[in-house]
């Protein structure tokens, strides 16, 4: 299988796990379980097991000190900040209106990595972000009724730095393994999350057993399955390519709400999801003369 089809395929699977995610946090949720607890039991939990696979594989955790640094402020600060903002937007906005205003990092990624030198911006892939984008607003049919102006900043806080920590783990991946990079994301994201957990006592880890399996659930489908493919795939498509490819989550996520909780899929955002399919298609076929700015050498220069 070809480089770029293999990395699309890897992001499409990290898709389809951090889409469970609003469904398993529900869950959660029902159970009793705090949104500081699902957090900090869904990254220990997910670095515990890829500590053990690692392991396993013999490779080893050891990086520099440089290295430890810059993935412990990704998991910390990038990963861990964008959750908390995410989550804290969630309680002033509807879900569809705070998954469209998050999703407007892939066009930020784009931006940020054309202003960087990281990646080329070509005509192909900016139709490609169009469809995605326009499918993708069909498919959440977000209203802004009722929004309250702390959601919105909080949600496109985290939209910001989703796009920031794109963009550097597109740089520390060229030198780093995905799977060494989950552990330190997932880590110090757990790490994180405990901490503000103890200092606000908002852990509740009094939960019945459905919560803990929830919990579990967004530890493996969400977390491992979403982090390391994303990580493994934009090592081979670049950030504006997964980024773009990503906007596939909430698709994903509508027709699973559909099959698991009885939700309805309207016309409407069935003619979303066949733009946006229509989107990551045209990516796929027409869009591979942008990938990963390692493959040019002035622009691979420019990164060091």
């Amino acid at each position: 299988m070809k480089q770029h089809n293999a990395g699309a395929l890897l992001i499409a699977a990290s898709a389809a796990g951090f889409a469970t995610l609003g469904i398993l946090i529900k869950f959660a949720f029902a159970a009793g379980a705090s949104i500081t607890t699902i957090m900090a039991v869904r990254f220990l939990l997910a670095a515990l097991c890829l500590v053990i696979v690692l392991r396993w594989r013999g490779v080893p955790l050891r990086l520099g000190r440089r290295g430890v640094v810059e993935l412990t402020l990704m998991g910390a600060v990038g990963y861990g900040g964008m959750s908390m903002l995410f989550a804290n937007g969630i309680h002033y906005l509807p879900a569809s209106l705070a998954g469209l205003l998050l999703y407007t990092y892939p066009a930020l990624v784009s931006l940020l990595s054309f202003l960087l030198g990281d990646e080329r911006f070509t005509g192909r892939k900016g139709l490609a972000l169009v469809l995605c984008l326009v499918g993708m607003v069909l498919v959440l049919n977000a209203s802004f009724s009722g929004a309250r102006l702390a959601g919105v900043l909080s949600i496109l806080g985290a939209a910001g730095i989703y796009s920031c920590y794109i963009v550097i783990g597109n740089r520390l991946l060229k030198r780093i393994d995905p799977l060494v990079t989950s552990v330190y994301v997932c880590g110090t994201a757990g790490l994180a999350a405990l901490l503000f957990g103890l200092a606000t006592g908002s852990l509740t880890l009094l939960v019945p057993p459905a919560g803990w399996l929830a919990m579990l659930g967004i530890a493996i489908f969400p977390t491992m399955v979403g982090v390391i493919g994303f990580f493994a795939g934009l090592r081979l498509v670049g950030g504006t390519n997964a980024a773009i490819i990503s906007t596939l989550e909430p698709l994903i996520t509508i027709i699973l709400s559909a099959l698991l909780l009885g939700e309805t899929i309207t016309p409407l955002q069935g003619f979303g999801g066949a733009i946006l399919l229509t989107g990551v298609i045209v990516l796929q076929l027409w869009g591979k003369d942008g990938g990963p700015a390692a493959a040019m050498p002035a622009a691979g220069e420019a990164g060091r």
